[in-house]
């Protein structure tokens, strides 16, 4: 099958308008992509922003909820209850509201019993880990961002529930805005 000049000049045509069609398709998600994020810059700038959406005497309507975190003033070591990480993850209940510090292994933003499940594939949001992991919310740039590995940690906070903790909220980014469950609002942290 010897192929004829005029058909490999079609099939260079050819590739030549794939790579065309391709090189448009690659502006056109880069385009979508730097549209969404100046939307989202722009929806930040503008909604109302809650300066600690924790606080007890403002409930959040119709707001959206970028971050939260508990004062140190109101919850530190110091005043802390000690509770195991099972009573915590399992089922916050009664613990609702309090300061606690926990211990366990923090990986991106929760907590996990161990470093096997804080290891596991998209452990922040797998339904497996959903009664085996704690949620944080913080003020990263005092807290400090996590390392690439789980690190054991102690973690001084409120306790909440992603479900019960903004009723009256919009949109909840962070933790709660991708599974539910045991929150705390961190308001210090120490190596175990």
């Amino acid at each position: 099958m010897n192929s004829q000049p005029e058909d490999r000049v079609n099939e260079a045509i050819s590739a030549n308008d794939l790579f065309e069609d391709i090189q448009i398709s690659v502006s056109m998600l880069d385009m979508v992509r730097r549209t969404i994020a100046f939307l989202l810059c722009a929806s930040a700038v503008l909604m109302p922003i809650v300066p600690s959406a924790q606080d007890s005497d403002h409930t959040p309507r119709d707001e959206f909820i970028m971050n939260a975190w508990a004062e140190p003033s109101d919850c530190i070591f110091e005043k802390a209850k000690n509770v195991a990480f099972s009573d915590l993850a399992s089922d916050a209940g009664e613990l609702v509201g309090e300061c606690v510090a926990v211990e366990g292994f923090w990986q991106g933003r929760a907590l996990f019993r161990s470093a096997w499940h804080a290891k596991m594939r998209r452990s922040n949001t797998n339904e497996q880990l959903r009664r085996k992991r704690i949620g944080l919310y913080a003020q990263w740039e005092k807290i400090g961002e996590p390392s690439d590995q789980p690190a054991r940690s102690v973690f001084v906070g409120i306790v909440g529930r992603c479900e019960t903790q903004w009723p009256d909220a919009m949109m909840v980014l962070g933790y709660c805005h991708y599974t539910g469950g045991s929150i705390l609002l961190v308001s210090q942290r120490r190596p175990a």
